[in-house]
This record gives structure tokens, C-alpha cells and sequence, in this order.
């Protein structure tokens, strides 16, 4: 199969850019057979990234497989506003929240030389694979993974604590890409009836896991902040701020431990 074949195999299986992607998939396959098997499995309307098993996030490769969510660009926008907020005395240690690929953690760790950070996710394939990518980039010494179901149980407190929980909503789910319902794991889609169901179970250990000056940082899909910010208020903390990704979407929202109510 040459190129032009695999970019029209590629366009007829409504692949929206067909040629970029069989020139990725040309690109990685280690021989022709490699390459009309890469295209075979595109075709299905697998993703690039785990045919590949790989995807960047933060300018880092990340290991991926179907146990775990495929980093996204917008998610970078965790990492910008935690970023902005720790300018001035960057945070010590991290907490990140249904970890996956651990691309979040990882890419803070990069940030912050001398911070430490604990990983949890339920899922133990995602929990290998999030070791293996922080022994990728060095980080395996500052970096703990365990499984846990969100916040549950944890005696340790952090001063900042991120996470991108699932957030898509039931009805939203009917209507997902081939490629991302069809390959990623439903765990870490499905939010429930409205979207909001994992913001509630990690809303209401919040208090609990934070430092005094600490901070979370939560993704949100779209539409979410104000439903979001309900939530975080009523389990006692204070909204600071609603981050938007490039496109201008609401997709990170803020929030602490009110200083006159610290537990």
C-alpha cells in the first residue's frame, strides 16, 4: 500500500484529515507491512495515538493504551493556570486525581524541580503506565502512584491538587466520536446523568486533602463552571477563578479553602 492508496483508504472511512494522518502513520511504521497494518487499524477509527502508543503533552511523550484517557491540548491549560498561581513560591507537594497517563502530574513535576507529587487513580493498567511515564522523564523519584478511588481514605494533605475527572455527560456520551468512545475508557468519560458526578465525590474530600494555602485546579467541560462552582461552595470552599483554553471555552476552575474557615 503507498501513500496516496492509504491516505484514500484513510478518507474513505471519514478520516477528517487523511493525509496528515497516514503521513504520521508512514512516518512511524517501521517497515510496509507495519504501515498498511497502522492504516487497517485507522481505518476502524482507532486513534493515532494508541496505535502509536504514545502522545504529547507539554512538549513530553507520554506512554498511552486503551486503560487510560489520551492527553488532550486543552488540558494543558491545568498546567498554565497552576502555573500563573504558584508563580511566586511554587508548591512543594501534588496531588493529582484520577491520574491516567499522569501527563498533568508529570508536566508540573517538569515545571517544579523540587516539588513531589502522588498520583491515584482506581484503574491499575493506568496506574503501570503512569510509572512507567514518570520513569521516562526522570520523575519516578519524585513521583508515587497508588491506586485509590479519588481522595478516599487519604491521611496527607497537599498544597496543590489537580485533576481531570470525567465530565461528560450521559446524553453526551450517545453522541461521542467512534474514536473515543469506541477505544477510550468509559471510566474516565462518563460523569454521569449531568457530567458532575466525580466533581462531587473529589468536592467533598477537598477540604480534607489541602493545605492551609493550598489549591485545586479541576478540568470542566463545557458549560460546567457555574454548575461546578455550586458544588465546590456547598462542600465549603471558595471559587477563585475560571480558567478558558484557547478557544475561549471555560475548561478550569479554581478553588481553596476559605483562610476564615480552615479545617
Amino acid at each position: 500500500m503507498n501513500f496516496n492508496e492509504a491516505a484514500a483508504v484513510l478518507a474513505a472511512a471519514g478520516i477528517d484529515e487523511p493525509r496528515r494522518e497516514a503521513r504520521i502513520l508512514e512516518r512511524n511504521a517501521a517497515d510496509a507491512a507495519t504501515f498498511a497494518k497502522y492504516i487497517e487499524r485507522r481505518a476502524a477509527r482507532e486513534p493515532v495515538a494508541y496505535i502509536l502508543g504514545r502522545k504529547e503533552f507539554w512538549s513530553l511523550e507520554f506512554e498511552v493504551s486503551p486503560a487510560v484517557l489520551i492527553p488532550r491540548p486543552e488540558s494543558e491549560t491545568l498546567v498554565e493556570t497552576a502555573l500563573k498561581y504558584f508563580k511566586e513560591k511554587p508548591p512543594r507537594t501534588i496531588l493529582d486525581l484520577g491520574t491516567g497517563s499522569a501527563c498533568l502530574l508529570i508536566a508540573l513535576l517538569s515545571e517544579w524541580r523540587s516539588a513531589t507529587g502522588l498520583g491515584l487513580d482506581i484503574s491499575p493498567q493506568a496506574i503501570e503506565i503512569a510509572r512507567r511515564n514518570a520513569a521516562r522523564h526522570l520523575q519516578g523519584a519524585r513521583a508515587v502512584f497508588r491506586v485509590n478511588d479519588w481522595a478516599q481514605g487519604l491521611g496527607e494533605r497537599f498544597d496543590l491538587i489537580v485533576s481531570n475527572p470525567p465530565y461528560i455527560t450521559a446524553r453526551e456520551l450517545l453522541s461521542l466520536d467512534r474514536d473515543v468512545i469506541g477505544f477510550e475508557p468509559k471510566g474516565a468519560l462518563d460523569g454521569g446523568e449531568d457530567g458532575l458526578d466525580p466533581l462531587r465525590r473529589i468536592a467533598a474530600d477537598l477540604r480534607t486533602v489541602m493545605q492551609p494555602e493550598g489549591l485545586a485546579v479541576i478540568e470542566l467541560g463545557i458549560d460546567q463552571a457555574a454548575s461546578a462552582s455550586r458544588i465546590l461552595v456547598n462542600s465549603g470552599l471558595e471559587v477563585l477563578h475560571i480558567a478558558k483554553d484557547l478557544g475561549g471555552r471555560d475548561r478550569a476552575i479554581v478553588a481553596r479553602v476559605p483562610h476564615r474557615t480552615l479545617a
